[in-house]
């Protein structure tokens, strides 16, 4: 990569009188920031990998989850699937077993459609330029740029969310961060920080300061760069950087049913009259036991591949509380035994599912195959279940009722 003008000052954004940063060249900004994160960063299992494959795999995981849970996922996936043309061989169920846990199951989709189409386009190796490693599923321009510059030292910079918020700060930026000028600004800034050392150094450097330093409610006395940070010198970190006000998540109620083998066992039967007799102060998580014990089987549904959750298993789920849950598990012949008052919740990005849990049975012949909505049914053993690839709210609520798999 072709140096900068080490004597090149950073500029002012549209917008702003002053900037901070104009009186330090921009040299000097990366000599500081680079300083601090060789002494500075966590030891994470993928800090010094430079393989594109891992890199990949490690950016895509880190997208809404933290270090901290990534690790163990990362780990035990290269375990698995130790190079692209071991995760394009893999069926797509073994994909997403796999990813269980982590959510956006999508990702693990895409990164399993992605690797086969660099088998089949690329002869199995990622390819180094930002705008081919776009044209596959489900890599962005963050991520392309990710690998791009980290295992390939391509001059493309990497904008997340904590970088977001370090370069809106540093520059004293307004504007809200959704808009495109915006997030240009940012780019430019970043990349005007490469200053000839690797891009995907100063990248990960920028996200560290935000994601160690930085925060939503900052570290200022820890920063290399706060006598030059606009918003630490105005007394103004809490207001940047601006974001578009959110309203409350709409709530999503149902019902979610562990529907059982008819016909039931009598030491099963009495034990769910005891449960429900009980109401919501009885002993949920000895329902599991109970079921394990008789041997009896539970109904799994798989969601269509696309979509939310695409391809994963769950209990069967419907929107219908009350009565009308009644009435639509009446004509599909599944009778409901218990409820045994739980109810799990889980938050998506655009809004929170509730559900209250309900034991029920019904014959296996009796029901449609599938059940509307869903691609597959299988009837399970408790203790069978942890085969299965699921979604968190399902795993969830196994657990309360005490159905460890």
């Amino acid at each position: 990569m072709e140096s900068a003008d080490p004597d090149r000052q950073l500029r002012p954004g549209p917008g702003r009188a002053t900037d901070p940063a104009a009186g330090l060249p921009a040299p000097q900004i990366a000599h500081r920031l680079l300083a601090w994160f060789l002494t500075h960063k966590r030891e994470l299992p993928w800090r010094e990998e430079s393989d594109p494959y891992r890199v990949w795999i490690s950016e895509v995981m880190l997208q809404q989850t933290r270090s901290g849970t990534v690790a163990g996922y990362y780990l035990r996936w290269l375990e698995r699937f130790p190079d692209i043309r071991a995760l394009a061989a893999a069926p797509e169920q073994e994909v997403l077993k796999a990813w269980e846990g982590l959510g956006y199951y999508g990702r693990a989709r895409n990164l399993h459609r992605a690797a086969r189409e660099v088998v089949r386009r690329f002869s199995g190796e990622l390819p180094a330029e930002p705008a081919e490693l776009r044209s596959l599923p489900g890599i962005g321009e963050y991520t392309a740029a990710a690998v791009a510059s980290i295992a390939f030292a391509r001059p493309a910079a990497v904008v997340d969310g904590n970088v977001i918020r370090v370069v809106a700060r540093l520059l004293g930026d307004a504007r809200e961060i959704s808009l495109p000028a915006f997030r240009q600004a940012v780019r430019d800034f970043v990349e005007s920080t490469f200053q000839g050392f690797h891009p995907g150094w100063i990248n990960q450097a920028w996200m560290e300061l935000g994601a160690l330093v930085c925060l939503p409610v900052p570290r200022c006395a820890a920063c290399p760069l706060r006598e030059h940070c606009r918003a630490f010198l105005d007394g103004r970190t809490a207001e940047l950087p601006v974001r578009r006000r959110a309203g409350p998540l709409p709530v999503r109620e149902g019902s979610l049913l562990a529907v059982l083998a008819a016909p039931l066992s009598p030491a099963v039967a009495a034990g769910l009259e005891s449960i429900d007799a009980q109401g919501p102060l009885g002993a949920p998580e000895a329902l599991g036991p109970l079921i394990a014990s008789s041997g009896a089987s539970l109904l799994l549904v798989r969601r269509p591949s696309r979509g939310l959750l695409g391809g994963l298993w769950e209990f069967p789920n419907f929107p219908a509380v009350g009565g009308a849950l009644g009435r639509l598990c009446t004509g599909l012949g599944i009778a409901l035994l218990a409820e045994p008052g739980v109810e799990v919740r889980h938050r998506y990005s655009h809004f929170e599912v509730r559900f209250r849990i309900l034991v029920a049975a019904a014959r296996p012949h009796s029901l449609p195959d599938p059940l509307e909505g869903w691609d597959e049914q299988r009837w399970v053993r408790a203790g069978e279940l942890f085969r299965y690839p699921r979604p968190r709210v399902h795993i969830e609520a196994m657990r309360r009722i005490g159905l460890q798999g």
